[in-house]
């Protein structure tokens, strides 16, 4: 009973700490959709590609829902699952089927969990929504996705087994509920025909729970007895790799012919994992679809051309149903393209004819901000014998980036006060419009003054008056950086070179913006930050230089789509450094 009231407890608590920070997610998605009106061009390069131009609409027959209560499932250890069926009235059986399996307990009906049920249920389905073990009204112990994958299984089978059923399931849910369905996949039911994880992660411990291996942050924390759980296995042991999808069975998924209909959003802090699933699924061959909206940690929406729950139906219709609707030979890749606020179809991901630019680190001043050293971006490489830059740590001042993400997204503040504090690299104004869609990488080579550290790494979209806004970020804990199972103490003063995944995006920077590159020590939410999601602090204070000389030619790659190279002009260099002088607007630290 304890452990079910703490589920209860953690599903209300984010709304209730966004009612008492006087923050409500709606404030922010407001400001960022203003953001957006204002700005909407073309990346250079890409006006030709497939745009999607035209909303369309699905013509189905609707049914009456009927509800059955108090679904029983015994599991094979004896425990027994509860849940509710819905069943479409008037429809005669078997039917496909789907299942949510739900850690948060599958609550009364119609809750916000069930909408996207109800939704299947209308269009023909039989749907079984249950409570996971020690959730809701199910029998057992709650924790940490126990046993999701076994539960999971044996609920598939069940269903699949019940007269009402045609034998065909699908799975669906978002967040934990999407987790659930990849964790239940891995073992494997025969009786899994099609997923529909929506912002989740495979590999939860490295996208979640301890981001780049650093240590959890607030968003973590305030999930209770999970954290207490959680934290008891810092590194990325057997504990977690039983919650945990590996690279060889997402390909034992696809092999066994499971079609995943994965989807998430650029601005949520749990979807990088599923666009890893799709990269990583999709090269096994997996039957498999993306969708990518501009979004935070919900289910998508204002999907073109057709709205996220007809792709869906569209998708189950075809794996389940046997209906012969062309979904799999769309092209598999649907992605909002943030600043040309358009949708676009892609044959894959990463973008088949994506060309990667590496901009070197560079010691010449770009003179457009005032940070510890101001470097540049540069396309040639670093020449000189030696040239470095930086910064001392500790986790009571920093350096901090209020780079951590809100429930409700990305915030739309000034990063440049912030970014002042840290070393930065710009590049010269934009000539044309630039499009970076894609995987982005820091490789830089460090000297560390301490037995660990942390590497936070934000990109930020520099307009012409000097305003700062955040497009991604991307974090490392150093002493796991060759290895999260076994991680190594640094040897103080080795100078080592080190790789910072930054998380995906798809963004256009306008002509006369600049790129840049921040380096901190740490992520910091700020003060009253509606639902921070993100890594915590490194409890090491370090002194950290890093190089930018010809032996240590430091660089950031970005993925840039219509053109070969980045274009750059200095022609607006008077008007950035003028601007700058009157002094910039934004978030006040």
């Amino acid at each position: 009973m304890k452990q079910r009231l703490m589920n209860v407890l953690l599903s209300a608590g984010l709304g209730l700490s966004l009612i008492l920070a006087g923050f409500t997610p709606s404030m922010y998605a407001e400001e960022n959709a203003q953001q957006q009106v204002q700005s909407s061009v073309k990346g250079f390069g890409t006006e030709n590609r497939n745009w999607v131009t035209e909303k369309k609409t699905l013509n189905f027959e609707r049914y009456a829902v009927k509800v059955q209560e108090t679904v029983e499932i015994e599991v094979r250890d004896g425990t027994v699952i509860r849940g509710r069926l819905l069943l479409p009235e008037g429809l005669e059986g078997p039917l496909p089927t789907i299942v949510q399996l739900n850690g948060y307990g599958h609550a009364e009906y119609g809750n916000s969990f069930e909408g996207m049920l109800i939704d299947l249920a209308e269009r023909g389905y039989a749907v079984l929504h249950v409570s996971m073990r020690g959730s809701g009204t199910s029998d057992g112990e709650a924790g940490l996705y126990n046993f999701y994958g076994q539960d999971g299984y044996d609920v598939i089978e069940w269903a699949a087994d019940q007269p009402w059923s045609n034998g065909n399931v699908g799975t669906t849910g978002l967040s934990l509920l999407g987790i659930s369905q990849w964790l239940a996949a891995k073992e494997l039911p025969p009786s899994l025909k099609a997923i529909s994880p929506v912002v989740a992660c495979t590999n939860c411990y490295d996208t979640l729970w301890n981001p780049g291996g650093m240590e959890s942050g607030p968003g973590r924390i305030a999930r209770g007895y999970e954290y207490e759980v959680a934290k008891e296995h810092r590194n990325f042991d057997e504990w977690w790799q039983e919650r945990s999808v590996s690279t060889e069975q997402l390909k034992a998924i696809a092999d066994s012919g499971v079609a995943a209909f994965i989807s998430g959003g650029w601005n949520d802090y749990i979807s990088p994992g599923n666009i890893e699933a799709y990269e990583l699924y999709s090269a096994a061959g997996g039957a498999s679809k993306m969708i990518v909206s501009p979004g935070s940690h919900a289910y998508l929406s204002g999907v073109m051309p057709y709205e996220f729950e007809d792709y869906q139906a569209l998708w189950f219709d075809h794996y389940l149903k046997g209906e012969d609707n062309q979904v799999e030979e769309r092209d598999p890749v649907l992605i909002y393209v943030q600043g040309a606020n358009q949708w676009r179809y892609e044959t894959s991901w990463p973008l088949a004819d994506t060309n990667y630019a590496e901009l070197f680190f560079n010691d010449k001043k770009s003179k457009s901000i005032d940070s510890i050293n101001d470097g540049s971006l540069t396309a040639k490489a670093p020449n000189k014998k030696r040239s470095s830059a930086s910064y001392n740590y500790s986790p009571e001042d920093g350096p901090f980036l209020p780079s951590l993400l809100s429930s409700s997204g990305r915030l739309p503040i000034n990063q440049q006060p912030y970014e002042e504090e840290t070393v930065t690299w710009t590049t010269d104004a934009l000539s044309v419009p630039t499009e970076v869609t894609g995987n982005i990488e820091a490789t830089f080579w460090a000297e560390v003054e301490a037995e660990d550290a942390d590497f936070v790494v934000q990109v930020t979209d520099v307009a012409p008056d000097g305003t700062s806004k955040q497009v991604v970020a991307g974090y490392l804990n150093a002493s796991r950086a060759d290895s999260q199972t076994t991680p190594k103490p640094l040897k103080p003063g080795e100078t080592k070179k080190y790789t910072v995944e930054i998380l995906p995006t798809s963004y256009v920077f306008e002509k006369g913006h600049r790129i840049r590159v921040s380096i901190a020590g740490g992520a910091k939410a700020l003060e009253g930050q509606p639902g921070p999601q993100g890594p915590g602090l490194n409890p090491t204070p370090s002194t950290v230089e890093i190089y930018q000389d010809a032996a240590h030619p430091s660089s950031f790659k970005l993925p840039l789509i219509g053109v070969s190279g980045l274009m750059t002009t200095k022609a607006n260099k008077q008007t950035i450094e003028n601007s700058s002088d009157k002094g910039l607007v934004g978030a006040e630290k």
